[in-house]
């Protein structure tokens, strides 16, 4: 440092050395010191100096010159940085060289196209507009992608039955499976298509996704049905003979199909092989198609027998409507019993009000008594809040059963009953039914939602009539429990023939023993209901 507190600069080793040749004499010369000092040096005019560099430090001796010298050496610098531009620090960054000077001159050169791209020499808005033009590029391409996109699409309903054999043997329907996807099954023997997000829009609809995604795995030589812990592999034994995977694709024929899978599935069972075509697991199902995927050995062809019969409802005599509520154990159906006469066509409109999401439908047994053969009567699974129809006909007296069609893991399905009396004898033309004296005669009408009026009241040992006028819009009916207090027992008193809207019929009968005796229609069991008192 200088007297007046200024830092002067160093000299380097060999520059004192070379200046001591023609330098002041020796007893000029100041004293050189071993110790070294840290002091800042500017290499290049306009430059930012190097933070550290090391010099001998000088100590005593003459300091004549010291002060002008340390005066002029501002002056200097201020000249220098007037006479050359600032160097960016982005200069030092794309050349990936030290911070050193650079001629302002050479930075004015004018560079080619591909020496501003390898030197990174873009204008400073260029990054900017490169990513903006990379976002629109991948926007437009989502969007092309996505119209694209093959059907069924998002709010598209398509259906196609199905059909699963091991063998020769025809598997119990897949159970259903809410899906996030929306590919899914009711428990019906149908694909039910319908993409509730885009994922499952177009070739998320494969048959692939409709197995892997209820829990299940297809591919083109694997199968495990979903619900199932068995596996099967192309090369598997069945009935001591090796085994394939084949996964086929027909037509019903109907198009759309809508809710006509009774048709639909008939349809489809009754093709042959041979009308069908293989296809792979990423095949996507189109709304009409029958879908059959065997594992069986190659030459075995399995026979699909029907497992239904349909009725067209403009047969039909008469409708009796029925509810079904609840899920699983606690499903209910009202009425739990139905009553029709030998020969006597019938539609039975069921309404499923369950509030538990759950899907309801019907299957009566035949003339066979059997569930899954060719005489049943069948309505498909239906959504909440949905009514649905099936006819059915009975030729023979007798007790048959109807259950659920939902099928539930674990769970017996609900059943009914259905009692068809004998037909009624026709009377000859022309004859008169002679009426059945009776001590007491009483009216009494329903509405399809009471009996008016709901009380009524005879003696003892003494044969009444009543005469029941049906004035609501459905059929009606009026059964009296006997004296064991429940229904449908040989004791009942009632009228058998279902009475039309608008019709009348009558019962007479005789109660000895007092007391209160409950009476209902068989068709609306729980809301049309009363008492009949015998004092």
């Amino acid at each position: 440092m200088t007297q007046d507190g200024k830092r002067r600069r160093g000299r380097r080793r060999g520059r004192q050395e070379e200046q001591g040749k023609a330098g002041p004499p020796p007893e000029e010369r100041q004293q050189e010191p071993d110790d070294l000092e840290v002091l800042e040096e500017s290499e290049a005019p306009g430059v930012t100096p190097s933070r550290f560099s090391f010099r001998r430090r000088r100590s005593g001796g003459d300091t004549r010159g010291e002060g002008e010298a340390e005066r002029q050496q501002p002056r200097e610098r201020a000249a220098a940085s007037s006479s050359a531009p600032s160097t960016s620090p982005m200069d030092f960054w794309r050349s990936g060289q030290a911070r050193t000077y650079r001629d302002p001159q050479a930075a004015r050169k004018k560079m080619g196209l591909w020496q501003r791209i390898a030197g990174f020499h873009f204008p400073a808005w260029m990054p900017v507009a490169t990513i903006s033009v990379v976002v629109m590029a991948i926007l437009v391409g989502l969007f092309v992608v996505r119209g694209a996109t093959a059907s069924p699409r998002v709010g598209e309903h398509w259906h196609a039955p199905y059909a699963i054999f091991i063998g020769d043997e025809l598997q119990t329907r897949i159970q259903e499976v809410v899906t996030q996807q929306g590919v899914h099954t009711h428990g019906d023997g149908v694909m039910h298509i319908h993409p509730h997000i885009p994922v499952a829009e177009g070739s998320g609809a494969a048959l692939e996704h409709f197995f892997g995604d209820q829990g299940g795995k297809l591919s083109n030589s694997e199968m495990r049905i979903p619900g199932r812990q068995e596996t099967y592999k192309n090369g598997d034994e069945i009935n001591g003979q090796r085994a394939e995977l084949r996964i086929l694709k027909g037509d019903s024929g109907i198009h759309p199909l809508g809710g006509d899978f009774n048709r639909a599935i008939l349809a489809c069972n009754a093709q042959p092989e041979s009308a069908f075509q293989r296809v792979n697991v990423r095949y996507v199902p189109k709304d009409g198609d029958c879908i059959r995927i065997i594992f069986g050995p190659p030459a075995v062809e399995p026979v699909i027998e029907p497992d239904r019969t349909i009725i067209d409802p403009s047969q039909a005599d008469r409708e009796i409507r029925m509810d079904v509520t609840g899920s699983g154990e606690t499903t209910a159906f009202s009425p739990a019993s139905i009553d029709l006469k030998a020969g006597e066509t019938v539609k039975v409109v069921l309404k499923n009000s369950s509030t538990e999401a759950a899907f309801h439908g019907l299957r009566f047994s035949g003339a066979d008594r059997e569930y899954g053969t060719s005489d049943d009567y069948v309505l498909p699974n239906i959504d909440p809040g949905v009514e649905d129809s099936v006819v059915i006909k009975y030729d023979t007296a007798g007790e048959y059963e109807f259950h659920d069609e939902q099928a539930v893991e674990g769970v017996t399905p609900v059943t009914g009953k259905v009692i068809v009396g004998e037909p009624e004898a026709t009377p000859a033309p022309g004859a008169t039914p002679t009426p059945v004296p009776a001590d007491l005669s009483l009216d009494l009408s329903a509405t399809d939602t009471a009996f008016v009026p709901a009380a009524l009241t005879v003696d003892a040992g003494k044969s009444f009539r009543i005469t029941l006028a049906n004035n609501g819009s459905f059929i009606h009916n009026l059964r009296i429990a006997g004296p064991d207090g429940v229904f449908r027992t040989a004791d009942d008193i009632a009228i058998t023939t279902p009475v039309n809207p608008g019709g009348r019929g009558e019962i007479v009968g005789k109660i000895d023993a007092p007391g209160t005796y409950a009476f209902r229609d068989d068709y609306n069991q729980t809301i049309l209901t009363g008492t009949l008192t015998v004092q």
